[in-house]
């Protein structure tokens, strides 16, 4: 597949333009001839690899005015694939296991897999795997090459990454040894996210899906609510979205796309976060505060990218306007959380007189007032509105209704005006 990311106007983020430089300078030297050039290569990548907690090591990314982060968490790049992406997959019962592994970046996530599978082969009846690895940038899987990983299967990916490096003119010798199995099959596509899921048939056919992006902040056209839909369709029924983040607006754009939504396993004060077409898959619902942050204030706002094709500016800017037209209007505002507090007492009297504020805002006297009440019920084991609405079971469907309790609210407002 052709190393193309589609539109010339579209920089997608990458790692630093010096680890960039230094991976381009080795394929031109290959290229000319030079077999030393990897191992040269390797021991200047160390100038730029940063060390987490676990041993493991990244790199930072390319950023506007040098506001970069790093491709992993600070807690471990291994430790984090271990525990937010590969620890929630179920494979019991599985003969084959497929998975999409967006922003495949240095392969960690899909060497741990991986590791899963190997360990489970020959205890169950998993026979086969398969992966299919997407990167938007050739120079990211090369910097793979030159980065010490501590897990045997990343061997594997290794591997694929430099069969695809050579098969498009980017490297010339080989240097992984290791062959990949049989029964583990690595297909290795750079491009633009978004134009690979359109060019997959919605066929159902991933247990799981891996994203991992940079931060929405960064990277909202990977976390868009019609980029959820186009992935959601390529899940099979028991399949899932595995990822890091926990913000608000990619959650609600999980549910918008048709998906059931909760916390992924914990790595420091936050968990990421799980989707998946089947409630079974859901172990931890979202917290009551987030489910409100999420459905009732202007913070769950979902990025939109209606033709999967827009530059990422263009994402952030709609959404920073939808935010500010929403707040006050239709939705509360985020600035000190509002939503949380509705039916909670608060001591504090400057918090307490800016809540009150954004409340009534939207026509709504008090936290306690009918109104607070109406829009929170869904989370209570009881009524406690009167409203003797049957009880909701998941994340996604309290947001739902808390959403739309909001809207007829705002209606009923204007009606009365």
């Amino acid at each position: 597949m052709k190393n193309s990311v589609g539109s010339p106007l579209y920089n997608p983020l990458t790692p630093e333009k010096r680890v960039i430089s230094l991976v381009r300078e080795w394929s031109d030297s290959e290229k000319m001839g030079d077999f030393n050039a990897r191992q040269y290569a390797a021991n200047e990548m160390k100038k730029y690899m940063v060390k987490t907690e676990d041993g493991s090591f990244t790199i930072r990314s390319e950023g506007p005015d040098q506001d970069s982060e790093t491709m992993h968490t600070s807690h471990g790049a291994v430790a984090e694939a271990q525990i937010k992406y590969v620890n929630p997959l179920r494979i019991d019962g599985k003969k084959d296991l497929k998975i999409l592994d967006i922003c495949t970046g240095l392969g960690i996530n899909a060497a741990a897999a991986l590791e899963k599978f190997i360990d489970y082969q020959g205890k169950f009846q998993l026979k086969h795997i398969k992966i299919d690895l997407v990167e938007v940038s050739w120079e990211t899987l090369a910097t793979a090459l030159l980065i010490p990983i501590p897990l045997k299967s990343h061997d594997y990916i290794k591997k694929a990454f430099e069969d695809y490096l050579i098969q498009e003119n980017h490297l010339t010798f080989r240097n992984e040894e290791k062959n990949i199995p049989s029964h583990v099959d690595l297909h290795v596509h750079c491009q633009d996210a978004r134009k690979i899921t359109k060019g997959i048939s919605p066929s159902n056919e991933y247990d799981a899906i891996f994203l991992d992006p940079f931060s929405p902040a960064k990277s909202p056209e990977l976390y868009s609510q019609e980029f959820f839909q186009k992935i959601g369709e390529l899940l099979k029924e028991d399949g899932m979205i595995l990822t890091y983040t926990s913000s608000a607006p990619v959650r609600h754009a999980l549910i918008n796309a048709g998906l059931e939504v909760g916390e992924g396993p914990a790595m420091g004060r936050r968990g990421g976060t799980i989707a998946s077409p089947s409630i079974e898959n859901i172990s931890k619902p979202l917290s009551c505060d987030d489910e409100r942050m999420i459905a009732l204030s202007d913070a769950g706002i979902p990025f939109r990218d209606p033709g999967l094709n827009n530059l990422p500016e263009k994402i952030r800017t709609k959404r920073q306007t939808e935010r500010s037209q929403a707040r006050g209007n239709y939705k509360l505002a985020s600035t000190v959380k509002t939503p949380v507090y509705l039916f909670k007492e608060v001591d504090d009297e400057g918090l307490q007189k800016r809540v009150l504020k954004h409340l009534r805002n939207l026509g709504i006297k008090n936290l306690n007032s009918d109104e607070s009440r109406y829009l929170v019920c869904p989370q209570f084991k009881e009524c406690i509105c009167h409203c003797k609405q049957k009880r909701l079971p998941t994340s996604s469907a309290r947001i739902k209704e808390m959403e739309n309790r909001l809207k007829r609210i705002i209606t009923n407002k204007k009606t009365v005006k």
